[in-house]
């Protein structure tokens, strides 16, 4: 089993779908078949029951499910961490809720070899709750985690702070107006991230607390699988400015909350009781000042 193997079954499971779940992952069907056979007589258990409309997880597959992203976010830091572990310089391990890459990207990336030749950074994107559990066994020793963030256990600085927003199908109603209302969302299906991220609990906790009859009929670890969803006329994705605006798909329009209130933070944070290292602190110095002074073009919600 390998990360690859990992990311096949995710996207079968998640598509339900054995064609699309393959096409997600640039392979062929008779490929992806061939991956799914490989796990179930590895772990020795039938994953999926198949059907004319596609594939049912049995128990087992739930089972994988709820283990498969941490595994394969582990496996992927083992070998980053096994291929630095050649190199001289110091390792910053830092343990991220989803999206982070999207705005620290490449040019960032470059910035900061530039700036911190001798820190070698590696961001692992996860859940949250993932996330946080690295920093508590001190796998991480820095977290950029969604608020609300635990004070009793966490020292936090803001770090940036965005737009929830709706990817609507170009055939649906709700394309046709400006903004959306929390009651325009009555029994729509909607597609959004798995409720192991802290932005699910703000976006769920705001919709019920408006009265939505909340209709979920995705959720996902990468918000660009909601977009599809949405372009495929199939749910309203729910997403976040700075995805939503990179990520666009024909057929969709992106619209904001009529709530300008909505909005979802993230945070730079420690453990309480330890003391940054000089490259922790220089990183969460350097990031701030670049996301200062390309926010504009990060973050702005296009006129």
């Amino acid at each position: 089993m390998n990360t690859r193997d990992l990311d096949v079954f995710l996207h079968i499971y998640e598509t339900q779908n054995v064609s699309r779940g393959a096409k997600d992952v640039f392979l062929t069907p008779q490929a992806a078949s061939k991956i799914l056979h490989k796990l179930e007589a590895e772990l020795k258990v039938t994953l999926f029951t198949r059907s004319y409309f596609g594939v049912v997880p049995t128990p087992q597959g739930d089972a994988l499910y709820k283990r498969a992203h941490q595994l394969k976010w582990l496996l992927e830091e083992i070998t980053g961490d096994c291929n630095l572990a050649s190199e001289s310089k110091y390792v910053l391990n830092i343990a991220s809720t989803q999206g982070i890459k999207e705005y620290l990207g490449l040019d960032f990336l470059q910035h900061l070899r530039a700036t911190m030749p001798n820190v070698q950074v590696s961001i692992s994107e996860s859940p949250d709750s993932i996330a946080r559990e690295r920093l508590k066994n001190n796998a991480s020793e820095l977290g950029i985690l969604g608020g609300p963030v635990d004070l009793s256990i966490y020292r936090a600085e803001p770090f940036t702070r965005h737009r929830p927003c709706l990817v609507i199908p170009t055939s649906n109603p709700l394309a046709l107006k400006s903004s959306i209302a929390y009651s325009d969302l009555n029994h729509v299906p909607l597609a959004l991230v798995s409720r192991e991220f802290a932005s699910y609990h703000l976006l769920i906790n705001s919709f019920l607390n408006n009265n939505v009859n909340v209709n979920i009929v995705a959720e996902a670890t990468e918000l660009d699988y909601c977009h599809r969803l949405a372009a495929e006329g199939n749910a309203v994705a729910v997403s976040f400015d700075f995805a939503a605006w990179n990520h666009q798909y024909s057929k969709t329009v992106i619209r904001p909350f009529e709530d300008q209130s909505l909005v979802w933070e993230t945070y730079l944070v420690y453990k309480v009781g330890t003391t940054p290292t000089k490259a922790a602190s220089d990183f969460c110095a350097i990031a701030k000042t670049w996301l200062d002074e390309y926010r504009q073009s990060l973050f702005a919600w296009p006129k």
